[in-house]
C-alpha cells in the first residue's frame, strides 16, 4: 500500500509584473508570510501562450525569449524580497495563462493572495475593473489589494479595521482580522456601519418619530454579542467596537485612515459573482491595504 502524499504547505502568493508597485506588493506579501510562518511564492502570469486574446507568439525562438524574460522578472522580484526582508523561504513560478485565470488557480491552494496597485500580477498597468476586480470576485482565498504608491503605514502603529454587517459569515471575516491584528501586535477596530436609505425614504416626514438612538443601541448590543467570543480567543489584543449610522463604504474608508489593514467580506451575488458597492467603494478609495475575504454564497 502506498502512503498518501502529505498535502503541500499553504503559502502566500504574490503576483508581480515588473512594476514598482508589484515590487512593493512582493515585499508586503513577504512580511505577511513571515508574520504567519508561511512560505512565499512570487509568480508572474504571462498570457503569451494562453490562446484567445493572448499575445500571439508562434516562433519557438520568440517563445524562449518570452520565457527567459519572465523568469528573470520573477527572480529579480524574489531577490528584491530577500534583500529587503531577509526572508529565505521564497520560491518563484512563471505561469502560462491569462492573468486572471492563473491567479485564481493559485488561489485555490493559497492561504493568501496579494496583488499590487489594485491589479498587478501579469499585465502592467491593468486597472481595477479587470484583473484586480475579477481576482477579488472569484478568488478562493483572502486577497489583499494594495493602494497605489503604498509605502507602509508610517510608524506601523495603526490598527487593523474590519467591517461587519451582522449577517452569517462574520466569523470568517473576524478570523482574518484578528489574525492580522495579532500578527502585527496592534489593536483591532470592529466597525458596523448602516444606512437604510430605502427605509428613510419610506418613512419620509415620519422619520423624526423614530428613536434612532434606540436603534443604534440595539445594533451595539448585537455587535458586542458577535465580538464577545473573539475577546476570549484573542485576549492579547485590544478590540474596540464602533457602530455608526453612515454609508458603510464611507465609514470604512474614514475608519481606515492611518490603519495598517482594512478587512471586508465578499459574498457572491447571484449566479455570477459581483463585487458589492461597499467592497468596490473601499477597493477604489481606501488609503491602506484592503483584505477581501471570500464568503460562501449562502453565508
Amino acid at each position: 500500500m502506498t502512503a498518501a502524499a502529505a498535502p503541500a504547505p499553504r503559502r502566500v502568493v504574490v503576483g508581480v509584473d515588473g512594476s514598482e508597485s508589484s515590487a512593493r506588493a512582493a515585499v508586503f506579501a513577504a512580511e505577511e508570510a513571515r508574520r504567519h510562518g508561511l512560505p512565499l511564492l512570487v509568480v508572474h502570469v504571462t498570457p503569451w501562450r494562453a490562446g484567445g486574446d493572448a499575445v500571439p507568439v508562434t516562433s519557438a525562438e520568440a517563445q524562449a525569449q518570452f520565457r527567459a524574460s519572465a523568469v528573470r522578472l520573477v527572480e529579480a522580484a524574489a531577490d528584491h524580497v530577500r534583500q529587503w526582508t531577509g526572508m529565505a523561504e521564497v520560491s518563484v513560478s512563471v505561469v502560462d495563462d491569462h492573468p486572471v485565470d492563473g491567479l485564481l488557480a493559485l488561489s485555490a491552494e493559497a492561504a493568501l493572495l496579494v496583488i499590487g496597485e489594485r491589479g498587478a500580477g501579469g499585465l502592467s498597468g491593468v486597472l481595477l475593473g479587470s484583473t484586480a476586480a475579477a481576482v477579488v470576485q472569484h478568488a478562493r482565498c483572502p486577497v489583499i489589494a494594495l493602494p497605489d504608491d503604498w509605502q507602509g503605514s508610517g510608524n506601523g502603529q495603526g490598527p487593523v479595521v474590519v467591517g461587519v454587517d451582522g449577517r452569517p459569515g462574520v466569523d470568517e471575516v473576524l478570523a482574518v482580522a484578528v489574525a492580522g491584528a495579532t500578527s502585527r501586535g496592534t489593536d483591532l477596530v470592529v466597525l458596523h456601519a448602516w444606512h437604510d436609505a430605502a427605509l428613510e425614504v419610506a418613512l419620509g416626514r415620519y422619520g423624526g418619530l423614530v428613536d434612532w438612538d434606540a436603534v443604534v443601541a440595539e445594533r451595539r448590543r448585537h455587535l458586542a454579542a458577535l465580538v464577545a467570543p473573539w475577546r476570549t480567543r484573542a485576549a492579547g489584543i485590544e478590540i474596540r467596537e464602533v457602530v455608526v449610522r453612515e454609508r458603510p463604504a464611507a465609514a470604512l474608508r474614514n475608519a481606515a485612515v492611518g490603519a495598517q489593514l482594512l478587512v471586508v467580506g465578499h459574498r457572491p451575488r447571484g449566479v455570477v459573482a459581483r463585487l458589492g458597492s461597499t467592497t468596490l467603494g473601499v477597493l477604489h478609495r481606501a488609503a491602506c491595504p484592503v483584505a477581501v475575504v471570500p464568503l460562501r454564497p449562502d453565508s
